[in-house]
């Protein structure tokens, strides 16, 4: 994480504010009624100020370049965050009953995954232990274009996951996909997807299980970063698995988060036009909404961790970066038309909520023992 503090003092030097224009203006579209699938009753199903339309929300230049997705007519709920605060990108979407995926069929890796953590989702009848081999290949994408299970056996790495299975037990249908290898990075095992990671999921749950908040969003995906040699040059070393070699092993991962208060809280921002600046492209951005007052702001917050055994004493603020340089790393836009300049409307994560992780998991009988994963009964 020292190249990332490296990156991190050199970039926030140049960047001159990445925020969104401050336009001023009244919610725009018109209210489809679309069903979701999670959270039925969450305030991100359409509402008189946040729509979910045919299509994602965006420029009509971009709507070009992109050939954005159409929402199916049962959209997960967590499309709904996507198109009430910005899509990352476009490619590859792909829609599962409990989360929203962008796939990479060059890493044979996510983009990004969204999922809408709340009472809802995290409760049921979703059991990963219904069946037998519950990893799966997405059948959606050419055989030669996607992860294969064989290209995991033997590489020390385990298959992990980005949304958790913990996440989405409402359904048997929704826990299983999030099995399928669209969803599955490979990810050092003890100490970090069978540690650190785990911890952070945990964590993100109980943003909601401890009532501090009433929904919670969660972006997560694959970072390829490089490393500074002895000739002082930055070059990009990672391993890739497979025969031939396919699946590229990220360096780093992220995770950004946004939380809601309460399920009205999105009710005090509306969608306006905007007027496109140097650092923000947007035509459009969250403004507050006539006589709306939040009493908390939307809580955001973003973590970029390496792909690596991190100790358990470790301080997870210490992984906490800003939302623009997670942005810069993905290479994505997280929530890109939240008005991030006011305060009393966004705030970070760890200034509305204490950002420290939940004890190790501890194993039943005292140990996973042999090759078995050391938290497989609750990953």
């Amino acid at each position: 994480e020292s190249q990332i503090a490296l990156w991190m003092a050199s970039f926030l030097k140049t960047v001159a504010g990445v925020c969104l224009s401050g336009a001023i203006g009244i919610g725009i579209g018109v209210n489809i009624n679309k069903k979701t699938t999670g959270c039925q009753s969450n305030a991100l199903v359409p509402t008189n100020s946040m729509q979910v339309s045919s299509s994602p929300v965006l420029s009509t230049t971009d709507m070009v370049l992109t050939g954005a997705p159409t929402l199916p007519a049962r959209a997960p709920s967590a499309a709904a965050v996507l198109q009430w605060a910005g899509w990352p990108g476009f490619d590859n979407i792909k829609f599962r009953e409990g989360y929203v995926a962008s796939y990479n069929r060059q890493t044979k890796n996510p983009w990004w995954v969204c999922e809408h953590l709340c009472a809802e989702t995290m409760k049921g009848d979703g059991n990963r232990k219904n069946g037998g081999e519950p990893f799966q290949e997405d059948i959606s994408d050419p055989p030669h274009l996607r992860s294969r299970l064989e290209d995991f056996r033997g590489s020390g790495f385990d298959r992990g996951h980005l949304v958790a299975a913990s996440d989405i037990k409402f359904s048997q249908t929704a826990m299983d996909e999030t099995f399928l290898l669209s969803n599955i990075s490979p990810q050092v095992g003890e100490g970090f997807n069978r540690g650190f990671w785990e911890r952070m999921e945990r964590w993100s749950r109980g943003l909601v299980t401890s009532g501090a908040y009433s929904d919670v969003f969660v972006l997560s995906g694959p970072i390829y970063l490089p490393a500074k040699e002895g000739d002082g040059k930055f070059y990009m070393h990672h391993q890739v698995l497979g025969n031939p070699p396919s699946v590229h092993v990220p360096t780093h991962f992220f995770k950004v988060l946004l939380a809601l208060p309460s399920r009205s809280a999105q009710e005090t921002l509306a969608l306006a036009p905007a007027t496109p600046s140097k650092n923000d492209p947007s035509t459009l951005a969250l403004v507050p909404a006539r006589g709306a007052k939040a009493p908390r702001p939307i809580a955001i917050g973003a973590f970029v961790v390496p792909n690596q055994v991190i100790e358990d004493s470790r301080d997870f603020k210490q992984f906490e970066v800003p939302l623009e340089v997670a942005e810069r790393f993905a290479g994505l836009r997280f929530f890109p038309l939240l008005p991030r300049n006011q305060p009393s409307l966004v705030s970070p994560i760890c200034r509305e909520t204490k950002c420290q992780l939940p004890p190790p998991f501890q194993p039943k009988n005292g140990g996973g023992g042999g090759n078995t994963p050391r938290i497989v009964e609750i990953k």
